[in-house]
This record gives C-alpha cells, structure tokens and sequence, in this order.
C-alpha cells in the first residue's frame, strides 16, 4: 500500500514540475444553527439551548497543464464552544483521466455507515442519539491522511474506489507546515492505518458500496485481535422517495497479555470486544420545502470474558435499539426541522430507555 501511494506521489509531481499556478478563488460559506433540546428516561439530560456556527474557507484554481487545485479548511466551535482553527483542512488536485489526490486534516473520510443517506435532518444516529458512546465506524479521518480517487467514468457500472493511508496515527490534529510529526512507537493499534472504499451504480437510483479499515506497522507481540472496521450499504431513489440500508461492524484491538474485556479499545462504548450495526430509513420529500423520515438502527456490542484461566471464554451480547423520526421544512435560506428519538436498551444496558426531542433552525449562507 505504502509502494502504490509513493508512485502516485512521485507520478503527480512529475507532472507538475515547471507547472504554475493561475490565480484562484477565495470563497466563504456556513452555516448558523440553534437547537433546542428535550430529554428523557433514565439519562434524562433536561433541557437545553444551543447555537454554534461553522464558517468554510475554500480556495482553489486550475494549474496550466488542466489540473485543478482546492483548499479549504473550517472555523467551527468544538465542543465545550472553544472555537478551533485550522479544523476539517484538505488540499485537492483534480487530475482530470488520472483521478484526485488529496491530503487531509481531520477530513476527506472513507467510512460508508453514513453513505445510505437518509434522513430529512441527518442520518439516524449520526445526527442524534441518547447513547453515550455507540462504538463505530473506523476512519481515516481521524489522522492526518493522504487519498486518491479513481476518475468518474473509469470503469463500467460507474464504479468508483478510494483508498486513503495514514503513515502515522499517533499524528495530531492541526500540524502546521513542515511539522515532524509525533514518535510512533509499537502499540496494539498499529502504527500507521489504510482505508479502502468502493461504490458502484449498476442500475439508475441505485447505489451500493462498502468501506474497510485496517492497521499496519509496529504493533505490540500479544496481539491476539487486530483493530478493524467496515461498512456496507444500498440505497435506492424513485421520485419523491428514498430507502436505505447499512450493515456495519468494528473489532477493537485485543491482546493476549490481559482479560478480554480489559484490553479492549476504549476509545469505544465501555470496552467492548465486538460492536455490530444495522440499520433500515425510509425519506420522503412532499413538496419541494417538506422532508419527513423514518430510521430503525440496532446497535450490539458483544463482550468475551473468561474464567480466569484464560483457557474458557463467554461471550454476551446486549442490542440497543433507535428510531428515529424527522422532518424538515425549508424556508428560503432556512430550515426548520424537529428530530423524535427513542432508544431501547440504550447505553447497552437492558430496559433502560431514552427519549430525546430535538426542534431546531438552521441558515445557510
């Protein structure tokens, strides 16, 4: 993987040896949102009043043998309201029959668990949920990464594939110009990570693909479960209607040298050694201003335990179950939406459910 990024590297900067760059654009746009926000259940959070805003720069312009180039990168507040700057940054070469490359800062990811695209407010859970921490979707995004995508058109079916590599995961966010990077030394999650992902669209309004996420490099010598992740998903558009599906699951690295559930990653849902996701959507424009959806997701973490010994292992599962019901309706530049959540066996815990109602404003600018 390393070889082929380093050939496509050494081939786009042949090419613009003696190139210059024409003079590009510099445009601005955003967004302003508030919420407002109704809990509950068991974790029932109250209610709460929110606003945040998210400004993009882009730059970007055309070099003279026909390629093009983009920047940009985002002002938005993190959580807690500090504002980060230099947050969501690419640099993007359109190579026209010979694809994109393009480095990314906290952007550009590969995972497709979003990629079935329903949702009048946002996909599912992704746009909201009562569970602390669902415990998905792997991605390159996370660390600074370098991608190539496969020109549109290339291949039949309008196949289209991108692979994305981080050399180094222990990276931070936000490196600035010629930054060293951080030591990577050996660790259970590898050293470095690669993405692959793959969409094809065989017949008109529907679209297939997948995603999948592994690690390389120096890893520690009791690795007995390697971190990895992938996603499938379908969706299918006819008229004012679409439906949607994703299956997807995640595997934490695990070692050897400690009971199962506590050498788990715990960047994840309360250490678990497997999580499992599915879920089915249903959207459905009235009119040009009015959206409603429909979404059902299960989410299910497995934990494997052993007697003490390390010879006999247990495992157990506990799903959690979200519906979620939107509607959105677009006045001119904005739109109001309200989000209904309810969860069943939320936090992976039984009979434990969450409520959450969300009415919100969003202008786009």
């Amino acid at each position: 993987m390393k070889n082929i990024l380093k050939t496509i590297a050494v081939l786009v900067s042949a090419s613009l040896i003696s190139v210059a760059a024409k003079a590009g654009e510099l445009t601005v746009t955003g967004s302003a949102k508030a919420s407002y926000s109704m809990g509950s259940g068991f974790n029932d959070t109250g209610k709460g009043l929110g606003i945040s805003n998210e400004l993009n720069f882009t730059a970007s312009g055309e070099l003279d043998n026909g390629f093009t180039w983009k920047y940009h990168t985002e002002l938005d507040p993190a959580a807690g309201g500090q504002t980060t700057i230099n947050d969501d940054s690419g640099l993007v070469i359109g190579m026209n029959d010979y694809g994109t490359l393009a480095i990314y800062d906290a952007e550009g990811g590969l995972s497709t668990e979003l990629a079935m695209g329903i949702g009048a407010m946002g996909v599912g859970a992704d746009y909201a949920n009562t569970m602390t921490n669902i415990g998905r979707a792997y991605d390159v995004s996370s660390v600074p990464h370098i991608a190539y995508y496969t020109p549109a058109g290339l291949l039949p079916f309008g196949v289209e594939a991108a692979v994305g590599y981080a050399p180094n995961t222990s990276d931070g966010m936000g490196n600035s110009y010629k930054s060293g990077g951080a030591q990577s030394d050996a660790d259970k999650d590898g050293s470095n990570a690669t993405q692959y992902r793959i969409s094809a669209t065989p017949i008109d309004g529907l679209t297939i693909g997948g995603d999948y996420y592994e690690v390389g490099g120096d890893k520690i010598a009791t690795i007995s479960q390697e971190k990895s992740g992938g996603n499938v998903y379908a969706k299918y558009a006819m008229g004012n209607f679409k439906v949607g599906y994703y299956k997807g699951k995640l595997e934490p690295a695990k070692t050897t040298d400690k009971a199962a559930t506590a050498s788990a990653d715990t960047a994840t849902a309360l250490n678990g050694d497997r999580y499992e996701s599915d879920g089915f959507g249903v959207e459905f424009a009235v009119n040009d201003q009015l959206s409603i959806s429909y979404m059902s997701e299960d989410f299910t973490r497995t934990d494997i335990t052993n007697d003490g010994t390390g010879s006999t292992y247990s495992a157990s599962s506990v799903t959690s179950e979200q519906t979620t019901l939107m509607a959105a309706y677009n006045i001119g530049g904005a739109t109001v939406g309200v989000s209904l959540i309810d969860t069943d066996n939320s936090d992976y815990t039984d009979a434990r459910e969450e409520k959450k109602t969300i009415f919100s404003l969003a202008m786009e600018f």
